[in-house]
C-alpha cells in the first residue's frame, strides 16, 4: 500500500501537480501547438489567406491549444498600419477572440527603413522587434514556421 501511494505521489509530481487547478490542455493531455506565421507582402489577398488559415487552426484545435505569433516585416507591416491596412477589423476581431493565443509583431527595422512612426501602427500590436530575428528565436524554441 505504501508503494502504491509513493507511485501515485511520484506520478503527480512528474505531471507537475502542486495542488492547483490545471489548465484544460494539461488535464486532457492535449498539447499547445506553437506556430509563427510570417507576412512580408503588401497583399490584402495574402493577408486574408493567412487570417483564414489562423481562424481554421483555432477553430479546429481550440484557442486554449494554440500559441500563434504573426510576424510582419518589409511591405507586410502595412497590414498593421492604420492608414494602409485593409484587414484592421479582422485583425482586431481575431485578437479579441483569441486573446493571448495570438500575438502580433511588427518589424522595428522595417519601420526605420520605411520611416514609419509607432503612432502609425495599430494599438493592439504586441511588440515591435526585428522580424527575422523574432522568427528565428521562435523557431529555436519549437514554433512551426508557416507562410501563406
Amino acid at each position: 500500500m505504501k508503494r502504491l501511494i509513493a507511485v501515485l505521489l511520484g506520478g503527480l509530481a512528474v505531471l507537475g501537480w502542486s495542488g492547483q487547478v490545471l489548465a484544460d490542455h494539461v488535464k486532457d493531455g492535449r498539447q499547445v501547438h506553437k506556430m509563427v506565421f510570417q507576412m512580408n507582402e503588401d497583399s490584402p489577398k495574402l493577408w486574408n489567406l493567412m487570417l483564414n488559415n489562423i481562424n481554421n487552426v483555432i477553430t479546429e484545435l481550440g484557442k486554449e491549444h494554440v500559441d500563434i505569433k504573426v510576424v510582419t516585416y518589409g511591405p507586410g507591416i502595412n497590414m498593421f498600419r492604420k492608414e494602409k491596412s485593409g484587414v484592421l477589423e479582422r485583425l482586431d476581431s481575431l485578437k479579441k477572440f483569441a486573446g493571448k493565443g495570438v500575438e502580433y509583431t511588427v518589424c522595428s527595422n522595417t519601420m526605420k527603413a520605411m520611416k514609419v512612426d509607432k503612432t502609425e501602427i495599430i494599438e493592439f500590436v504586441d511588440e515591435m522587434y526585428p522580424g527575422i530575428v523574432r522568427i528565428i528565436e521562435l523557431q529555436e524554441t519549437g514554433y512551426v514556421y508557416l507562410r501563406p
